[in-house]
């Protein structure tokens, strides 16, 4: 009797309390997480809205990134900090160029889901070939990569 007693107070208690589901708009959900981690000089910002890739390269200073005049390939790209070695990788076989693959394990001070913008220049003529690339943090505008290599053009010997 106490068994069926209890089971019928258990019931009524399931039926009797309604549950309630957040107000909450899929905004306030998807808001990002702060984090009371200070380790982080540039902490996730995948939320936040930048400017588009080809408005950020016309407003940036030129003294800091300009694409080489002439041009075969020119890559603006705004992606996470993340995907930089592949975005690396994919602009080097674009260009054929052989190229270790970038390691990122010494940049600790920023979270892999960082946006940054990541521009590219190659030019080539007969004589001598150039290649570029920055990464720029898209909240700070800092840069946090970046390389530029010059090589002369190596002609196939004569044959005999």
């Amino acid at each position: 009797m106490q068994v069926l007693f209890l089971t019928l107070v258990v019931i009524s208690n399931l039926f009797s309390h309604t549950e309630t589901l957040p107000k909450e708009s899929t905004t306030t959900i998807c808001e990002p997480i702060t984090t009371s981690d200070t380790t982080l000089q540039y902490p996730s910002n995948h939320f936040q809205s930048f400017l588009v890739e080809d408005a950020f390269y016309k407003q940036l200073d030129k003294s800091i990134y300009e694409e080489y005049k002439d041009a075969s390939l020119n890559v603006r790209q705004k992606i996470l900090f993340k995907d930089v070695p592949d975005t690396h990788k994919i602009f080097n076989m674009q260009i054929n160029y052989n190229s270790r693959k970038l390691d990122l394990s010494n940049h600790i001070m920023i979270h892999p889901n960082r946006q940054v913008y990541f521009l590219a220049s190659y030019r080539q003529n007969a004589q001598e070939e150039f290649h570029k690339y920055i990464v720029i943090d898209a909240e700070t505008n800092n840069i946090l990569l970046g390389s530029s290599t010059y090589s002369p053009v190596l002609k196939a010997d004569k044959p005999l």
